[in-house]
């Protein structure tokens, strides 16, 4: 009797095995291979040296062929060269644009540390951030506030508001949120949460993380600030 009672067992046992591996829903979903060219890298830059404390932002968009768009605030963006590995992703222009990105990647393809060299003497503080592509607009109806800096780390413009539209690719800002029309300045729309627009007020670049806007204006002069959702 027992060695029935066993065999049943064994039996209920392996069937019921059989049938969660038949289970599509007890199944782990593959891993998506890492692939840069459905990525966005933001780059963030500060002058470790002199009266500047302005801080820039680029963006890095990967096209085929080991080949990258570094977009900034100029009117022209430039193509270049990347290089991926494992623990490292490094960028680079040469000729008249000359510059260099290099980025130290975890295991899980987070950026833990950036270095950026441009063509002339100077030495910045680098960050970077690599953000997966998204299709929705993940800047749309969002009202951000902070303070403006000026070049030298003045304070240019304080309670400045960014509010983006909700259903164009478009926005206002200013001091008065009851003023701004969200639909007077055109952008567009890098990786789903990074935008570069040219507006009356110059060239303004910037991205969102965690509900922070970062924003780099240029208008002659240069202009940066950091922006809490509101």
């Amino acid at each position: 009797m027992r060695t029935i009672k066993t065999s049943l067992l064994i039996c209920f046992t392996l069937l019921l095995a059989i049938g969660c591996k038949r289970d599509p829903e007890l199944q782990p979903e593959p891993l998506t291979p890492f692939d840069i060219r459905d990525q966005l890298v933001a780059i963030t830059i500060k002058p470790k040296t002199g009266s500047s404390k302005y801080t820039s932002v680029f963006f890095l968009q990967f096209l085929e062929n080991n080949k990258a768009l570094f977009i900034s605030s100029s009117a022209t963006n430039v193509v270049g060269n990347y290089t991926l590995t494992d623990s490292e992703l490094s960028f680079e222009v040469t000729g008249g644009n000359a510059r260099t990105a290099k980025f130290t990647l975890d295991k899980d393809k987070r950026i833990t540390a950036a270095s950026y060299k441009g063509a002339g003497p100077l030495e910045y503080e680098t960050t970077g951030e690599i953000f997966p592509l998204k299709q929705s607009n993940q800047l749309a109806g969002r009202v951000f506030k902070g303070d403006e800096m000026g070049m030298s780390g003045t304070l240019s413009r304080a309670g400045l508001n960014y509010n983006f539209s909700r259903d164009i690719s478009s926005y206002g800002s200013g001091t008065d949120a009851a003023a701004i029309d969200n639909t007077s300045s055109s952008y567009t729309l890098y990786g789903g949460n990074a935008f570069k627009a040219t507006t009356s007020g110059g060239t303004e670049i910037g991205y969102v993380s965690n509900g922070k806007l970062t924003v780099f204006r240029l208008s002659s002069l240069y202009y940066s600030g950091s922006y809490q959702q509101q």
